[in-house]
């Protein structure tokens, strides 16, 4: 069942909204405010350190480039993690 997070136009208050499969269409209402204009954000990600891997990285990499003038794009690598 995937977890999705959304944003309310409205007054910014972000909420969880679990979904299951049967669902084809939920009811979007901010837990907050009751503004029905929603919009779905990118979720953070937690990620435990100390994990160890095979090949001898402890932790997770960031590599950043630029994607356009004026901004940047970064990629995390986890261990464990094969191209």
């Amino acid at each position: 069942m995937p977890i999705y997070e959304f944003r309310c136009v409205r007054c910014g208050h972000i909420q969880e909204v679990l979904t299951t499969g049967s669902q084809s269409e939920v009811a979007l209402v901010c837990e907050q405010c009751q503004g029905e204009a929603m919009e779905r954000v990118l979720s953070r990600v937690s990620y435990v350190m100390g994990h160890s891997s095979s090949g001898g990285r402890s932790g997770p990499r960031v590599t950043s480039k630029s994607c356009a003038p004026g901004s940047s794009c970064s990629t995390i690598e986890l261990p464990g993690h094969t191209r």
